[in-house]
């Protein structure tokens, strides 16, 4: 894509970063570092 605005790099970016945030989150909750009662699994 030749034509990229400011806007979509921004958005581009921030869902990038919430992945990273997601797959660590992810990670840490398979580690067991996140104690829950209720088992739930989000797909």
């Amino acid at each position: 894509m030749p034509h990229t605005s400011d806007n979509d790099k921004k958005a581009q970016d921030n869902n990038a970063l919430r992945h990273e945030k997601n797959m660590i989150r992810e990670k840490n909750r398979q580690a067991g570092k996140h104690q829950y009662s209720k088992k739930t699994d989000h797909k």
